[in-house]
């Protein structure tokens, strides 16, 4: 219920009014461009639960079909992007990265556009399709990388969109029309895309994942009878199969020795809190649950918090907020580009 709006066509003018001096630290790079991002691509002509609604709509990524992909150096990436499943690298132990909050951990999170990879931060939350060079020049720095994808949604303008059986797709995310529910309660169906897109994210050097659209009992609004009245996924889904689909993405990602963090689904905290390895919170300031995290910092595990200039355009008192509460803290533009970025500091 927090997601991002991945599809906002313009992003508001960046008035950044109300941040005086004593206010976060702004990181901008005034001579970024907007977004390179093209078209997603067109949903297959087959029965996806009335596929003429789908749309085509904008991708969340740029096209990484064509080897000659541009980074955003001047120069194109070598070579497939996409690297077929492999084999889990085997773990012993507890051989992941486990970040702590007392780290004080300074991130970034762009899912659109040119990867900018010049930002003085230890962590980037970055697109598990992000061209190999730019993960190259990052992990160079010494930053730590975070692989993003959703968990609980097919993502039409993803090439394994293909993969997803028919059954278990639902009901359209919100206003999103590339994507779509699935049923993450029978875990055995998606187990093949989930492990090898973490293969994937292991074999391009990232350091953990992030697992979106984890809540999907959050959208199930039904009447008295069972019918759907507002927002559904089609599967009736509950916190009890949401909490077994995070501990089994967790299984999963630290036997291939990547971390991993919940995404919002607040009301999983205390279940999942020793076994995940940081959270990650949308608009907690601008619908007043962030305290519903502190678990996470009492147990020196960071919390990534992220509020959008179009629900809260005065970041202070939320930077203030996430200072008090030791939360690592963005202001950023909704669709995650290249635009607006603010640190807390």
């Amino acid at each position: 219920m927090h997601k991002h709006s991945i599809f906002a066509a313009i992003v508001l003018a960046l008035g950044l009014q109300g941040c005086d001096s004593s206010g976060p630290t702004i990181v901008i790079d005034t001579d970024q461009g907007p977004a390179d991002v093209t078209p997603a691509v067109t949903v297959p002509a087959t029965d996806r639960n009335n596929p003429d609604d789908l749309g085509t709509g904008q991708g969340l990524i740029p096209d990484t079909t064509d080897n000659g992909i541009d980074d955003g150096t001047g120069s194109s990436a070598e070579g497939s992007t996409t690297p077929e499943a492999q084999e889990p690298i085997a773990v012993t132990g507890d051989d992941w990265w486990k970040p702590k909050a007392s780290e004080n951990l300074k991130w970034q999170w762009q899912l659109q556009g040119k990867i900018d990879t010049t930002l003085p931060v230890q962590v980037y939350n970055i697109d598990i399709e992000v061209p190999q060079v730019a993960i190259n020049e990052l992990k160079a720095r010494g930053i730590k990388l975070i692989c993003y994808f959703s968990a609980g949604t097919v993502e039409y303008f993803r090439d394994d969109s293909v993969l997803f059986p028919l059954e278990f797709i639902g009901e359209r995310y919100e206003d999103l029309p590339d994507e779509q529910w699935v049923d993450y309660g029978n875990i055995e169906a998606l187990a093949p895309i989930m492990r090898a897109r973490m293969d994937k994210c292991k074999a391009k050097g990232f350091d953990a994942i992030e697992i979106d659209n984890v809540d999907a009992h959050n959208y199930e609004t039904r009447d008295d009878t069972g019918e759907v009245v507002g927002i559904g996924t089609n599967f009736k889904m509950t916190l009890d199969e949401s909490i077994a689909y995070v501990r089994w993405l967790t299984n999963e990602a630290h036997s291939r020795g990547l971390g991993i963090g919940l995404k919002n689904a607040e009301e999983m905290v205390p279940d999942v809190v020793n076994e995940v390895d940081w959270m990650l919170v949308e608009d907690c300031y601008f619908d007043s649950w962030c305290m519903a995290a502190t678990a996470f910092i009492d147990a020196d595990k960071p919390v990534f918090m992220a509020e959008y200039d179009e629900l809260v355009p005065d970041f202070t008192p939320a930077c203030e907020l996430a200072k008090s509460l030791g939360y690592s803290a963005i202001w950023r533009d909704t669709s995650l580009s290249d635009g607006l970025y603010l640190a807390c500091e």
